[in-house]
Parts: C-alpha cells; structure tokens; sequence
C-alpha cells in the first residue's frame, strides 16, 4: 500500500463509521487489533507528507484509542444533577418513556385519591383526606409532565432556533407550584380540625385502604424515578420522589389509625398537619431547584471536568480556559471555551482538528461548542519573564484563579493577557496592579489585562505550554 493510501485509510477508518462499529460492541480482540492496524499504516507515511494531515491522522488514532480505552460504547448525557449518565435513547424513544410512566402515574394516583377520599369522608379521618388530595396533585403533576414533555420535544423553529427542552424546567416549576397550593390547603384543612377538635372513625376497611396505596407507591416511586434516571427527566424524578414522601406519610396515617383504634388517642389532625408541611416542603424545594436553573446557574463541576479533559487531551492544544455553557434544557448546552494554540500554527493546519475535537464534544458530551484561539508562545525569552512575573502575582493574590493567553505584540509593544478573578473582589484594583507590573517587567511595554469571570470550575484549566 503506497504512504498515501494507507494515510487516507487511516484517515477514513478513523473519521467514519467504524467508530460506531467499536462502540456498538466488537470483540475485545478486534477492538485491541484495530487500533494496532492503525499504528501499523501510521508507520508507513513518511515525512513528505503534508504535516496537517499527518497531524490529523496521529490525533484521530490518539482519539481512537481514548474511546477504546474509556469504553465509549453507549452515547454518554448528563443528568439533572450534572453527573454523567450512558444511555441510547433517541428523544422519541425518550418521550414515549416519560409518557408511558406518567400515564400509568395518572391512573393510579386517579385511582388512590377516590378511595382514600371516600374512606376518608366516611372515617373523618383529616389525614386521610389530606393525604387523597395529595395523591390528587400527584396525578395533576403527572399530567403535567405529559404536556410538558411532548412541549420540549418540538424541534427547533425561527422562533425558538435552540429548541424547547427549557419547556421541561416550566413543567418542574408547575408541579412544585402545585404541590405548595396542595400542602396550604391541607394545612388548612388540619388546623380546622384542630380547632373544632374533630373526632375520626377509623375501621379495618381504612387500615386496608392505607396499606393498599403504601403498597402502590412503593412501586410507583421506584418505577418513576428509575426511568427518570434513565431517560434524565428531572420532572419525572421529581414525580418520583413526591411517590416514595407519600409512602412515609402513608405510614404516618397508618400510625395515627392504630394509635386511635387501639389506644383512643386522637392525633389524626396533628398528623394531618404534619403530613402537609412535609407536603409544602417538597413543593418549596422544587420550586428553588428549578428557579435557580431558570435563572441561569454554574455547570456540574462533572461536566466541566468532562469536557476540559477532553480539550487538553488533544496534543496540538497548549491550554484550555473559559468554559461558558449556557443550558437550554436538560442535557441541552451551548458554549465556548478558550484555548490557547502555537502562534506559528496556521488556520489550515488546526481548523480540522478543532473541528473533529468539535463533534467529539458533541457526541459525548451533547454540548455545542466553539473555540476561541489564544495565539501564545511561551519559548519566547520575553513571554517567560511575564509568565514568572504573573506566577508571582498570583501567588500574592489569592483572588487571581489563574492567569492565560499570554502575547507579546513585539511591533507595537503590547502585552495581552486575561487573568480570572473570584467573585467580590476589587477587580479594577487587581487589574492596574497587574498592568503596572507588566509594565515594569517590559519598559517600554503596554499592558492589556482583561478580567475573566469564572463562569464554570477554574481547578480544571490546565497550561501545558507553560509546565
């Protein structure tokens, strides 16, 4: 086989379909011989070459093994909480997932809240009233999640270019507004009782009911949030975990009913107030949850650790910084992040690497993002006395996270450099002594600090260029 055609092998075997091959499940063997094959034509292209190309064939084999080795199978999402979660699942397979579940949500809460109603009307007893209006908004927030689910699912459109996966956070919001208004109107339906002092009639047929719905919510619960998990619907895992409250405060009325049968000691109002501030609770929490994703928070540190690993990985990359991710739903991020690259590196020679570096972040990770280019050279004598000065700098002032993008403007005798700072600090203070530094570490010199937020993690960045 001549250089080039083994080049070009190597170059379409690592781009194209036989990934998704390996990743689908070869034998161990062929996965080990695979990648050997590679290095075995890598081998056989010489110097002469085009040096881009032979860049890109060495990096995609580097990218080849990382899959292998990490066993990159299934295609990796985050979930709500930012930790990476694998799964297959196409969204309408998702979908049909969360609406399957919440139908069947819908059913049997239906079905709890009629006979605890009934049995409740018929003992008088306020917490099992309470609790069948509970497990009425149960299959309120069902629905919900229903809607809402086949609202997020609508693609992309002029109107709404990044989709409409945020509808998921609205559905989050309504079922938290839901549970609160609930728990009030229980609360207030307890304390009434209290105060009117209230006498139940419980009997054998209220303790069956109770332990018929523990006995339901015990599967419910479990159900729903392992295919929230699966498919990450935050809705449906709240749904969940509203199910499994419901089993404590089942077994909380189950406890008054014997107390009262058995020892004629009324605290079933009491526990109906118990039942719905635990209740209100689960609604607050839910609505803070989801209110500080709407208002726009830091991402997972799992996420930003994922992602800046896999930039620094690429060895044509000389550091990474600046990661900011803006969500639009669950596992739906668009971004940018800073690197810096060798100042004699041309735009042709890195274009496709940054672009196959690109689409791997997307695959893996489902985040769209772009780069922005640090050009630096840190073997320049000049660049080393500001980055020893600005290591300086940065151990004298705890607020400065780290320091990058250091060029030297040798023609008009500018300095560039961006410094990421904490939170409320004296930022403009903090950048004039970093400039009048420079300053007198290059007479003649002028300084440019630009000040970075940290809008994700700064522990993860990483400077190759400068170890």
């Amino acid at each position: 086989m001549s250089n080039k055609n083994a080049a070009m092998a190597a170059f379409f075997i690592a781009q194209g379909p036989w990934l998704n091959i390996i990743r689908s499940g070869l034998c161990r063997k062929a996965r080990l011989i695979i990648p050997l094959a590679f290095l075995k034509g890598m081998s056989t292209i010489d110097n002469n070459y085009p040096a881009e190309y032979r860049s890109y064939l060495i990096y995609s084999v580097y990218n080849l093994f990382n899959i292998v080795f990490n066993r990159f199978i299934y295609c990796e999402v985050m979930d709500m909480k930012g930790n990476l979660k694998i799964t297959r699942l196409s969204d309408a397979e998702r979908e049909r997932k969360i609406s399957i579940v919440s139908g069947i949500g819908v059913a049997a809460n239906i079905l709890l809240s009629i006979i605890k109603a009934i049995a409740g009307v018929w003992s008088g007893s306020a917490a099992l009233i309470s609790d069948a209006v509970n497990n009425l908004t149960d299959s309120a927030s069902s629905l919900v999640t229903i809607i809402g689910t086949k609202l997020a699912s609508k693609q992309p459109d002029e109107e709404h270019p990044f989709g409409h996966k945020r509808g998921e956070y609205l559905t989050s919001l309504a079922i938290g507004i839901i549970i609160l208004m609930t728990g009030l109107q229980s609360l207030f339906h307890s304390a009434e009782n209290i105060y009117y002092g209230t006498q139940p009639e419980f009997t054998v047929l209220t303790l069956g009911v109770i332990g018929f719905s523990i006995l339901v919510k015990v599967f419910l619960s479990s159900y729903t949030i392992n295919v929230g998990r699966e498919t990450c619907s935050g809705a449906l895992i709240a749904s969940g975990q509203d199910a499994r409250n419901d089993i404590y405060l089942s077994i909380g009325t189950l406890v008054s009913s014997l107390l009262y049968m058995f020892v004629h000691i009324n605290v079933d109002a009491w526990m109906g107030v118990i039942i719905s501030l635990f209740v209100t609770r689960v609604g607050i929490l839910i609505l803070l949850e989801i209110s500080g994703k709407l208002l726009g928070e830091r991402i997972p540190d799992s996420l930003a650790a994922g992602i800046y690993q896999k930039v620094n990985s690429a060895p044509f990359i000389l550091g990474s910084y600046d990661l900011v991710l803006n969500n639009y739903g669950p596992g739906k991020y668009i971004g940018s992040i800073n690197v810096e690259l060798d100042k004699d590196t041309t735009v042709g020679e890195i274009y496709p690497l940054l672009h196959h570096l690109q689409d791997e972040i997307e695959r893996i990770y489902h985040v769209y993002i772009v780069f922005g280019v640090y050009a630096v050279h840190y073997e320049d004598p000049q660049s080393k006395v500001v980055v020893r000065a600005l290591n300086e700098f940065k151990k004298n002032h705890k607020e400065c996270l780290n320091f990058h993008g250091v060029d030297i403007f040798h023609k008009n005798k500018c300095v560039y450099i961006d410094i990421t700072l904490i939170y409320g600090c004296n930022r403009e203070k903090l950048k004039w002594e970093a400039e009048t530094l420079i300053e007198k570490t290059l007479p003649g010199y002028h300084a440019h600090v630009t000040i970075d937020t940290e809008f994700s993690n700064s522990r993860f960045t990483k400077s190759k260029g400068r170890e």
